[in-house]
């Protein structure tokens, strides 16, 4: 644009290129914005280019505390920090919340969201304890999930679902039952029972009754007789709550006939008790009977439990209850109590699990993974009891990627522990934890997992066409790039071509870092051999990434080498084609020579040679001569043919020296008059003729317009210049 308004005044100019500067200005700083733009996004993406993800790093410094005990309305402080993979970069924190442990993570509740680390609970009610989890997420989605904190709210309802009341007996009895039944507490209430206001303890024919965790306590009396009357009252206590205990109200038993009961039975079914190691422990078989029976208590059927002084084990309440002290893993199992008197016998069942903290015998570390590649993470941990009941089995094992969880039992499969996968995309790079939990704890372990793009698409090098010669073997290459390696196929018109295709087809591989060399050999090629070949290859990992050759098998049966050449003539400065015509099969191959002597000629410079045409760019009079044409393919003898190059009879006549200087001078002399005479004949057109005066001036003019009239000369095509119609001393 510039260049164009060079004709335009001075100010025009400066206004122009003012107007450039100000539009060159506003180009940079657009560019300077969007560079901006793009750097902030890509500052805030975790892609790059490649499609790799970049490598995650986060770190949980602060997780909150795993167990928390308080009573009703009171309020706890939980806290958690991290730090994330952007550079001095805030991690947004959630808290989530389930009121029993479960591998289904959807159903956990979000409860709040933010920057700050700190959970207060004020208030607490019931439908709050239970496990809370801090989740920290970064800007690029990468995500850990704290362990579990356990928040136990402790409390003690004042209302008995069941609760003793007057009752009067009129006739013997084998036992009586006096109902009362525990209020909702937590953790489970302890029931004691009182007459006349004194605890009953080791009474050899009363019980507690216990059917199951929330329906126990009802007091059993064995052959009640008229001394067992009175005025009895159920209290229930929990030491953690406020207030501690509830109780209720006295009834009056009486009792007027002595009972009969003889048999021994049992009243506490065959149940579970969990106790944490370290702990002590008490075992009630809940058999009675008259009289009272013995008690003989086991580890399975046959492990007779020591019960001598200096032991762990102990025995109490007349031999129905089993005391173990600094319960350990190994002291875990079912528990038999045997019980009989001189009537009848049977056996009480008590299963003991003793609850251990969780370890993790595997350190998970921060990994850089092949993208797709088959691979496995072992997470092993210890810890009891496992959620299935099974007391000598480990925790159960949760695995989750930035905070969701993964095993699908298609792609990502959990056995024993292990994360097997049959490989990861790159898209799944983050944040990897493993959650070990049993029926009282929850904890994890994490590791960062960068998915790194190893694979190379599939690319294919080879000729589209090969010739085979019938009676004789043929080797066809392919090379296929890409990693991990392809596998290669062939195909012969569509169909594969396989061991059973053909015995004369045979398929070797040669087997490179990043690329195969594929070689299909045909033996004794026939005329039903030719068709399309395809070579294709596909990546091991991405079956998308495939890609195929197709080739042009010709079969020809051999002919003798032919070859032809004519002369040609050519100009100086021309660019020429010297072409040779050939025959035979296989094709010949072709070589030029110069001269007599048959001097090669070889690419470079003027000279091109490709197969059977030489091409001469800027012919020179030193080209002409004799040219000599060799074709071979190995059947039969070389043939030979020879042309000459020659000069044109129409050559240019080219002026050299001072004569072409001076010619030269002549030309633009010349142009100088025309243009001269031009600008004239303009002036001419322009100015009014002033007429005549004198009879030389008269005679001039008349002279100069037969000059003019002379001067006109008109061409037709094809025919040539037309001769005058007027004519001064022979024409102008």
């Amino acid at each position: 644009t510039l260049l164009y308004t060079i004709k335009f005044e001075e100010r025009e100019i400066r206004m122009l290129t003012m107007s450039a500067s100000c539009a060159f200005l506003a180009c940079v700083l657009i560019s300077l914005s969007v560079s901006g733009v793009r750097g902030a996004v890509a500052r805030s993406s975790n892609w790059n280019p490649s499609g790799e993800m970049d490598k995650p790093d986060m770190t949980m410094t602060t997780e909150p505390r795993p167990y928390t005990i308080t009573t009703l309305g009171s309020s706890v402080t939980l806290s958690c920090a991290g730090t994330t993979s952007l550079p001095n970069g805030t991690p947004t924190i959630t808290w989530l919340f389930t009121a029993e442990i479960t591998p289904d993570k959807e159903t956990w509740e979000q409860l709040v969201g933010g920057t700050s680390g700190t959970l207060i609970l004020g208030n607490l009610q019931k439908d709050e304890g239970g496990w809370y989890f801090c989740q920290l997420t970064d800007g690029y989605g990468y995500s850990l999930i704290s362990r579990g904190a356990l928040v136990v709210v402790t409390y003690l309802d004042p209302d008995f679902p069941e609760f003793p009341m007057d009752e009067t007996y009129e006739e013997s009895r084998s036992y009586i039952r006096i109902p009362c039944q525990p209020p909702a507490s937590n953790p489970p209430a302890k029931i004691n029972w009182y007459k006349d206001g004194t605890l009953l303890e080791n009474v050899d024919n009363m019980i507690q009754e216990y059917v199951s965790e929330s329906e126990y306590g009802s007091l059993i009396i064995f052959n009640p007789t008229t001394s067992d009357s009175g005025n009895y009252a159920c209290e229930a206590s929990n030491v953690n709550a406020n207030p501690e205990k509830r109780k209720t109200s006295e009834a009056t038993i009486e009792i007027k006939d002595d009972g009969t009961g003889t048999y021994p039975q049992k009243f506490v079914q065959d149940h579970d008790v969990l106790v944490k190691k370290g702990d002590d422990a008490v075992l009630r078989a809940g058999a009675i009977g008259f009289p009272a029976p013995t008690y003989r208590w086991k580890l399975g059927v046959s492990v007779e439990i020591d019960i001598s002084p200096g032991s762990k084990f102990s025995t109490a309440d007349y031999g129905r209850e089993l005391r173990i002290s600094d319960v350990q893993v190994e002291d875990r199992g079912t528990y038999w109590c045997e019980y009989s008197n001189a009537y009848t016998g049977n056996v009480a069942v008590v299963r003991l699990y003793v609850i251990e903290d969780i370890t993790f015998d595997t350190v998970l570390t921060a990994q850089t993974v092949e993208h797709l590649t088959p691979l496995t993470f072992d997470c092993q941990c210890s810890g009891t009891p496992f959620t299935s009941g099974d007391p000598t089995a480990p925790p159960s094992v949760m695995w989750l990627r930035d905070g969701v969880p993964l095993v699908d039992n298609n792609r990502f499969k959990e056995d024993d522990g292990s994360l097997i996968m049959t490989g990861l995309e790159m898209s799944e790079t983050g944040m990897y934890q493993c959650f070990c939990y049993n029926t009282m704890e929850i904890s994890q372990t994490y590791m960062a997992v960068h998915v790194k793009n190893m694979t190379i698409p599939v690319s294919i090098d080879g000729n589209d066409r090969a010739e085979g010669v019938y009676g004789e073997n043929i080797q066809v290459p392919c090379r296929a790039n890409g990693y991990p390696i392809p596998v290669v196929t062939w195909y012969k018109d569509g169909n594969e071509i396989t061991a059973q295709y053909d015995i004369r087809y045979s398929i070797t591989q040669e087997n490179y870092n990043d690329y195969v060399i594929s070689k299909l050999t045909v033996i004794s090629v026939k005329d039903a051999d030719a068709g399309v070949l395809t070579c294709r290859a596909v990546n091991q990992k991405v079956a998308t990434y495939t890609a195929e050759l197709e080739i042009d098998f010709l079969v020809g049966h051999e002919i003798a080498p032919s070859i032809s050449l004519s002369d040609i003539t050519i100009q100086v400065d021309s660019s020429i084609v010297f072409e040779a015509v050939a025959f035979g099969y296989p094709t010949p191959g072709i070589t030029w020579y110069k001269g007599e002597a048959m001097v090669p000629i070889v690419t470079g410079g003027r000279y091109q040679t490709y197969g059977p045409t030489l091409f001469i760019e800027g012919a020179q009079s030193s080209d002409t001569g004799l040219y000599i044409v060799r074709a071979s393919n190995g059947v039969g003898d070389d043939a030979y043919a020879n042309a000459t190059i020659s000069l044109g009879a129409n050559q240019m006549v080219i002026i050299t020296s001072a004569g072409g200087v001076a010619g030269l001078l002549f030309i633009v002399c010349l142009l100088i008059l025309l243009y001269v005479l031009f600008r004239q004949k303009q002036k001419r057109e322009a100015v009014p003729p002033v007429a005549a005066t004198t009879p030389c001036e008269k005679e001039i003019e008349k002279s100069a317009s037969v000059i003019r009239q002379g001067s006109d000369i008109s061409y037709s095509k094809g025919n040539g210049p037309k001769k005058p119609e007027n004519h001064v001393n022979g024409g102008a």
